[in-house]
């Protein structure tokens, strides 16, 4: 690519030596074609020809009798080859004269004035007029558009003919601008020189585009057919060289049209070959559109004039900017069809190549016509391309490569509904109309083979994603309404996508499963305690001892609720409700009861499965001292300390052995206080027995 940029450099400034090192009358003149003269239309105030009044007709230059023909931008355009040679024998003579020192220029007819003027020996570069500049800006466009497509895929094969199509339009616009504007003369031999450079340039393009579209996107016919129509040309360029074809029409336009004639036959065939590739078909739609139309207009405006002997519609260097269109519709294309392979990444070289450009083109215009100092002129020059041109390059990158995203907030928001959506398919279904809403796609079919990550098809027509949200593999296909294709960066959007939609999905299950286990440990408890309680009272013959039962369930049934209102209880509630219970149990089964617990528990919050395990252990103890410790009292003591949350239920009955199997309901107590981390003790006392209990407060407590 820098090697590109040196030599466009290099070939524009001598296209501007050749077009400066000219000697320099200081005129600005005008054919009339009907009257077949040149007409003096201004002059420079400080120029050599100061002295010359105007508007005049110029009618000779010395002993050369002047022609409307003589200012002719392009001598293609002349009747025959022997005008030509005239033409180029005047230009040849009036250069001659210039060169030697003084001209003279016969005004007004023979009878008019004539004027001798001494031509400063160089054109000033101010004196360039702006369709010179547009001509080295619409060749090197496309030199440099062609080199950066080539550096960027140097082994492809239609990256190489698009580099040369690119180059041979440098060839052929650089000495055109040189000739087409001109002051009045040129030499000769310089001018033969540039017209064969102009007419090879262009004859070069043709045959460029025409092996570019017989090898892309898919290679076509055999490879004899590339060679053989570059010959063709290059014969044709032989025989116009040398003047003999039919006339300079036929020697160049002609030619071009047969070239342009060549270029739409390979698209075409082109389009039958891709009829079952849509990514192939795609980049060439918008490639050879752009190719028909570029080379088209010039064509249709230029060269089918000339061949018909009329006047074009425009100018031949304006048309030359057609030729820009191909090159530009390429840098579109990238974007949305990867044409020769490239990708979004190949935007940046070509900003900061364009951002190296700027800076030397504008430093170099500084000096040149400010005449400023170099540090100076390089100081404004970066502070341009600071202020001018990187914005303007963020903007183009915004508009022709970043496609607008959704938001991060709502992609996450969009993840979560996905995630935990209700049923399975409304799930399945949220997840498709993401993509839909990420992507544009023209379909979403389910993937042939399920895939761990995402992963792009070729030519980034599709992209596959694992299953996610109960759906299958998905593949989307035809991204953004078929108008752009998968790049990098959109599969590791992709993949990213695919992560997160992972972690919400891993938080949803294990919603799920603590909700299923919260669900049967409920279902558990309403078996075991609060139906176990209900079969067993319609068992007892005794009122009271049913009484006693059904208060017990219904203990069991308040706890359980408030497990469902997912409610933390301060301990103190916790305290009061089992001492209310308790004294209720042991007054109904006629047994005295002492309680000793603290009046501030410090703001101390149970959880659910805490608070439901220390109570019902501590149900268990009761009630295992009302039927079976034969006890006439009951002491509960509590004590809270920073650690923990100990109990000691006491009785003054027969005891019990720790160690005994059956253990009065004993080993239901032991299991509920070894779920949550607690502790039992058994201590024997004379009469009756004590059981400890302690509960550690972290970190099963929720904090306050």
């Amino acid at each position: 690519m820098l090697s590109g940029m040196a030599a466009c450099a290099l070939a524009a400034a001598l296209a501007i030596w050749a077009a400066v090192d000219r000697p320099w009358l200081g005129v600005r003149l005008h054919a009339d074609a009907a009257a077949d003269t040149i007409t003096v239309d201004r002059v420079a105030p400080r120029g050599p020809a100061a002295s010359v009044p105007a508007p005049a007709r110029l009618f000779a230059v010395g002993p050369v009798d002047l022609r409307g023909e003589d200012l002719t931008e392009e001598p293609d355009t002349l009747a025959s080859y022997p005008a030509v040679e005239a033409f180029m024998a005047r230009q040849d003579a009036m250069q001659t004269m210039a060169r030697a020192g003084s001209v003279t220029l016969r005004l007004d007819g023979p009878a008019g004035r004539s004027v001798t003027v001494a031509p400063a020996p160089q054109r000033p570069v101010a004196d360039l007029p702006p369709v010179f500049w547009l001509q080295l800006a619409f060749g090197a466009g496309a030199g440099l558009i062609g080199c950066w497509v080539w550096s960027l895929r140097p082994s492809d094969a239609g990256a190489r003919l698009f580099a040369v199509s690119g180059a041979a339009l440098v060839v052929s616009f650089f000495p055109a601008a040189v000739y087409s504007t001109r002051e009045l003369f040129l030499e000769g031999p310089l001018l033969r020189v540039l017209s064969l450079l102009n007419h090879l340039g262009a004859l070069g393009f043709g045959a460029a585009m025409i092996g570019l579209f017989l090898v892309y996107p898919r290679r076509i016919g055999p490879a004899w057919l590339l060679w053989a129509q570059a010959a063709l040309f290059g014969a044709w360029l032989v025989l116009d060289s040398i003047h003999a074809a039919v006339n300079p029409a036929v020697g160049m336009y002609a030619a071009i049209l047969l070239e342009m004639a060549f270029i739409v036959a390979a698209i075409f065939a082109q389009w039958r070959a891709t009829r079952t590739d849509p990514a192939a078909r795609a980049a060439l739609r918008w490639f050879g559109v752009s190719v028909i139309v570029g080379a088209g207009a010039y064509v249709v405006l230029t060269a089918a004039p000339h061949l018909a002997d009329a006047v074009p519609v425009l100018p031949q260097a304006y048309t030359f900017g057609f030729f820009l269109l191909i090159y530009v519709g390429l840098a579109l294309g990238l974007r949305r069809y990867r044409l020769f392979q490239l990708d979004e990444w190949a935007f940046r070289i070509l900003f900061f190549t364009g951002a190296a450009v700027a800076l030397i083109a504008l430093d170099a215009a500084l000096i040149l016509a400010l005449r400023l100092g170099r540090g100076l002129s390089l100081g404004v020059a970066l502070l341009g391309v600071a202020f001018l041109y990187l914005p303007f390059r963020d903007l183009l990158w915004r508009r022709l490569v970043m496609r607008r995203r959704m938001p991060e907030h709502e992609l996450f928001r969009a993840v979560v509904d996905v995630a935990f959506g209700g049923a399975p398919a409304e799930r399945t279904e949220r997840w498709r109309d993401l993509l839909r809403r990420l992507f544009d796609p023209l379909e979403i079919i389910t993937a042939e083979r399920p895939v761990a990550a995402p992963v792009a098809g070729p030519d980034g027509l599709e992209m596959t994603f694992p299953p996610t949200a109960g759906a299958p593999s998905l593949t989307v296909r035809y991204p953004w309404s078929g108008k752009s294709l998968f790049g990098p960066s959109h599969l590791q959007f992709a993949r990213q996508l695919s992560a997160l939609m992972g972690h919400a999905e891993a938080s949803r299950t294990a919603y799920e499963q603590g909700a299923s286990a919260e669900r049967k440990r409920i279902a558990q408890d309403l078996h075991d305690d609060v139906g176990a309680r209900l079969l067993s009272g319609l068992h007892k013959p005794d009122v009271g001892q049913a009484r006693l039962v059904l208060r017990e369930a219904i203990a069991d049934i308040r706890g359980i609720v408030s497990g469902l209102t997912g409610e933390a209880l301060p301990l103190e509630r916790v305290l009061a409700d089992l001492r209310h219970e308790t004294a209720q149990r042991l007054e109904g089964a006629g047994l005295a009861f002492d309680w000793d617990a603290p009046d501030d528990a410090q703001g101390r919050r149970l959880p659910y499965r805490i608070y439901k395990h220390y109570a019902s252990a501590h149900r268990e103890l009761v009630s295992n001292v009302i039927r079976h410790a034969g006890a006439s009292r009951v002491e509960v003591r509590i004590r809270c300390t920073a650690e923990a949350l100990e109990s000691d239920v006491s009785d003054n009955g027969i005891g019990a052995l720790p160690g005994d199997p059956t253990g009065s309901g004993l080993r239901n107590v032991r299991r509920r206080l070894g779920e949550i981390g607690g502790e039992v003790a058994f201590h024997e006392r004379r009469p009756g027995l004590t059981v400890s209990l302690r509960i550690p407060f972290a970190p099963l407590e929720v904090p306050v």
